[in-house]
């Protein structure tokens, strides 16, 4: 099959021509393991073949390309296929578009092209972008700016004067009341008028209070009035442009569809209708992975393994590194994937696999409390599709019915000290301690590179990525605070044992502080989805201090790093 050509839809018209998209190695492959299973694509190490494969992309990319990947970073894919018995190639591709809606040749057509010059994408962005502009102006009119300005100020001067009015109110009554107590003999007419005087400034008080309150808030209402005048109109077209922006995208929705290995296809917005997001995110299906494994099936390939990989600058929240491979997004990909990857043998997510039972080690064990040290790779409880746990190890290793609360939780490849409750007092009081911050916690990791800084600070918030959970982001306006306090304690070769003393208790926050380039910029060794996977996160609870809920003592418990 030397060309395929996509389906006409009402929008857009592809084509996938064979003889361009499919590229051959340069390099000899017959060492390289076949792997036996495609990929998971959400956890997974790159095998040899796809290491191959995306090295000579990155060789491609300079030549190739014009966009400039030091103003902002791509995530690029590779899937090495079968296209004829036993003979393997490539596909090569990239997400969402590059500088000015550049096209290379020999890279994997989007699944809907919306980009295509006269499409209805296209003239939608331009209605768009006029839109844009027109808000833009006004936000930038000079009157606009001034009412503002004055309305802002105006706010602030009100409330600052209501403030300070009332503080001397009640400093005003409070000496009226010692002045009354003084009042020992109310029958004398001196003492009676003085009561009356104190009753009188107080009324008198309360209504020039009352009168000031009214005529600055009048002298308010006029200028709201006037900063509403110039923000009623932007509101308009903020919604006129968000309505459109809609509309675009949901005709791009309903119009986009993904094959599977069987033949199968399905639209965009049903593989999402049963999610918690119902309606796709945005940008959802425009990765690299659909759109090659959608022309691996327009060709009448058989795809065999793949490897993403981010190229150029970091983006500014989100968490790359360049030349870093990594996993597919599950907000965006894992609906379309789950779909399109139907019919071809899947290796299972590491998730699944069920761990040696292990006796897990006690390190602490009283009527109120159990602690353990966790070991690394099991979840500290069942989770959704995962019921082993470090909970349902425990029941059958106690042989008890007793019921455990785990007070925090430690990340699955996190090793080391883990708190459990024995009742919900004693839950409810470690629990209070963890949020009240008073408890002391002291991890150890080895980071994959040489740290120079020999102790500090570091304070990023954070907030979930909600397109590819579990990830967190960097978020400076919406992100929740988050400070970690850390000491180089040695470094061998290429690698920095760190001492890690986390302030606040963010999911992640270890991981991100440590591997974000405003924060330690080494991720630490063998972390699956900041860094690089490895047989373990060098990651480990070492210390934990708290107050014993029955005692109240200061409890110490700790075990050392098993690395």
């Amino acid at each position: 099959m030397d060309k395929g050509v996509c389906e006409q839809t009402s929008l857009y018209f592809c084509v996938v021509n064979k003889n361009e998209l499919l590229h051959l190695f340069d390099q000899p492959i017959a060492n390289s393991a076949w792997p036996k299973f495609f990929p998971y694509p959400f956890y997974h190490k790159p095998d040899d073949l796809a290491l191959k494969a995306a090295e000579q992309v990155k060789q491609l990319i300079a030549k190739k390309t014009k966009h400039d990947f030091d103003a902002q970073g791509k995530m690029f894919g590779v899937l090495v296929v079968e296209y004829d018995a036993g003979e393997v190639g490539y596909l090569m591709g990239y997400s969402g578009k590059l500088k000015d809606d550049e096209r290379p040749k020999g890279f994997v057509p989007p699944v809907v092209d919306v980009h295509q010059k006269d499409s209805f994408f296209k003239v939608g962005e331009k209605v768009l972008d006029a839109l844009t502009l027109e808000i833009d102006t006004l936000i930038s009119n000079p009157d606009f700016i001034r009412a503002k300005t004055d309305y802002k100020n105006a706010q602030k001067e009100l409330g600052a004067f209501l403030e300070s009015y009332r503080k001397e109110i009640k400093a005003n009554k409070a000496r009226r009341k010692v002045a009354r107590k003084v009042i020992i003999n109310r029958e004398s007419k001196e003492q009676l008028d003085k009561l009356s005087e104190l009753s009188l400034e107080s009324k008198l008080e309360q209504l020039a209070y009352k009168k000031e309150k009214k005529n600055r808030s009048a002298a308010l209402t006029s200028l709201e009035e006037r900063y509403v005048f110039f923000e009623k109109d932007i509101k308009k077209l903020k919604e006129q442009r968000a309505e459109k922006s809609k509309k675009i995208q949901d005709a791009v929705f309903k119009t986009s569809s993904f094959l599977n290995f069987k033949g199968e296809t399905e639209s965009l917005m049903s593989l999402f209708k049963d999610t918690y997001m119902v309606i796709p995110p945005a940008g959802a299906g425009e990765c690299s992975a659909p759109r090659l494994l959608q022309s691996c099936y327009k060709l009448g390939l058989k795809p065999i393994t793949f490897t993403e990989f981010w190229w150029g600058t970091a983006p500014k929240k989100q968490l790359r590194n360049h030349n870093t491979h990594y996993a597919a997004c599950r907000g965006k990909c894992e609906p379309i994937l789950n779909h399109m990857l139907k019919g071809v043998e899947v290796g299972k997510s590491p998730l699944e696999v069920a761990q040696k039972k292990k006796p897990i080690e006690i390190l602490y064990d009283d009527k109120e409390i159990l602690v353990v040290n966790k070991p690394h790779g099991l979840l500290s409880v069942p989770g959704k599709n995962i019921k082993q746990s470090v909970l349902s190890v425990l029941k059958l290793q106690l042989g008890k019915d007793d019921a455990l609360f785990p007070v925090h939780r430690l990340d699955r490849q996190t090793s080391g000290v883990l708190l459990l409750a024995k009742n919900k007092k004693a839950l409810a009081n470690l629990q209070m301690q963890f949020e009240k911050r008073t408890t002391k916690k002291r991890y150890i990791a080895i980071l994959d590179g040489v740290l120079t800084l020999k102790k500090g600070r570091v304070s990023l918030p954070l907030t979930t990525d909600f397109n590819d959970r579990p990830r967190q982001l960097i978020c400076l306006e919406k992100g929740k605070p988050a400070e970690t306090d850390f000491e180089l304690l040695s470094t061998t070769g290429n690698r920095s044992r760190v001492a890690f003393y986390p302030k606040t208790g963010r999911s992640h926050q270890l991981r991100v502080h440590a591997a974000f380039h405003q924060g330690l910029n080494l991720p630490i060794l063998g972390d699956d989805l900041y860094g690089t996977q490895n047989e373990r996160m060098f990651l480990h609870a070492e210390e934990l201090i708290f107050n014993h809920p029955e005692t109240n003592k200061e409890t110490t418990v700790r075990t050392k790093a098993p690395f």
